[in-house]
């Protein structure tokens, strides 16, 4: 911000927000007409607010049309609605494999490549008697994706319809399910009241878990003894979901020009590469990617595989909402209360209504 300023003599007044809190205090000062030129929000939030108008199209200034080819594809679905666009990314990131090494090395293992070594690896880790397990999960939709798009499932389908009951998510599903109930190298992390899969991990308690660059930091901090590895590889390689944040314009903003200014500057290759050798975030611009130093940050290097095949969630003006719905029925799947056909079946009735048919003349994009 400083380094902007220097440049262009535009003065940009920084206010942080709690992540959780963020999403609140928008939809007040929007409400207020009190909104401050500029946000940064979770990716997810980018949708809804274009919907209720609350957003500057972005397209329309030559700032932005001529950063947007820099741009990684994938990390602009989440700001686009129709042809028009009504934000960019900061900075992305994805999920991937977490190990606990002194478990591994004890037992001579490997980070699994493949589901099928998953399971092996996990049993073998599993020590119940110790209250060590080879796995622990959390149980919502983004974090269960890893599952679903390894098995071939989406979200929605080509068509903006809930997908979500289709054989590949069942067959994904069923799978979690067994790590759980079949298999038993899951130890229930995911229920109200369980140990966290973060804190058994850092506990040494659970030797995998999912996880993304953000918490790399607190666990070189606290000496865990970590490893980081791809997801497994499925029949449809190794796709995981993508976050960030993504910068918007907000329609009442009184400096428009500067602000759409300051998020072009945000997004050069210059600045791209700073962040990525600085804080060990991936790079949005595709310019920046030879550029990224992973020799300080060791771990950077899996994320930026990963990412090539990571899939943006499909663009739903409340994709909270779809959380909301499905999230209840994964936890029916585990306890046993529903097949993972019926509950999906369910969900996908539930978001159809609720959901899809309130937002169609939005048009979800899908990747």
């Amino acid at each position: 911000v400083r380094e902007f300023s220097k440049k262009t003599g535009i003065e940009v007044h920084v206010q942080r927000i709690p992540f959780f809190g963020m999403e609140t205090k928008v939809l007040t000062a929007i409400a207020t007409r009190s909104t401050p030129d500029v946000a940064r929000l979770d990716l997810a939030s980018v949708a809804k607010l274009a919907s209720r108008g609350a957003l500057e199209e972005l397209s329309q200034y030559e700032e932005i049309k001529k950063i947007v080819p820099e741009i990684l594809p994938s990390a602009l679905i989440s700001n686009r609605l129709g042809d028009k666009l009504y934000g960019v990314p900061d900075q992305i990131n994805c999920l991937a494999l977490f190990y606990n090494k002194k478990l591994f090395e004890e037992l001579k293992l490997s980070p699994p490549d493949t589901w099928e070594e998953f399971i092996e690896v996990a049993k073998k880790l599993t020590d119940r008697e110790k209250g060590i397990y080879g796995f622990a999960m959390k149980n919502t939709l983004w974090w269960t994706l890893p599952f679903i798009y390894a098995f071939g499932g989406d979200i929605l389908d080509e068509n903006g319809h809930c997908a979500l009951a289709s054989p590949e998510v069942i067959k994904a599903l069923e799978f979690k399910r067994d790590l759980y109930t079949k298999y038993r190298v899951e130890p229930g992390a995911w229920k109200a009241g369980a140990v966290d899969p973060d804190v058994g991990f850092e506990n040494g308690k659970y030797a995998m878990v999912f996880n993304g660059p953000w918490k790399i930091k607190q666990l070189l901090e606290a000496g865990i003894p970590f490893g980081v590895a791809p997801i497994p590889k499925g029949k449809y390689g190794r796709p995981t979901p993508i976050g960030g944040t993504d910068m918007v314009v907000f329609k009442q903003a009184k400096h428009k020009k500067a602000a759409v200014k300051f998020l072009s500057y945000l997004l050069s290759k210059d600045v791209q590469t700073l962040w990525a050798n600085e804080l060990g975030q991936i790079p949005v611009n595709v310019k920046s990617l030879p550029k990224v130093d992973t020799q300080p940050h060791p771990y950077l290097s899996v994320f930026l595989d990963l990412i090539k095949e990571a899939k943006p969630r499909p663009f739903i003006p409340d994709y909270q909402a779809v959380e909301n719905i499905v999230n209840p029925e994964m936890e029916a799947i585990l306890t046993g209360k529903k097949s993972a056909e019926q509950a999906m079946k369910d969900a996908c009735e539930r978001i159809e209504k609720e959901v899809l048919s309130s937002s169609s003349s939005s048009s979800p994009r899908t990747p």
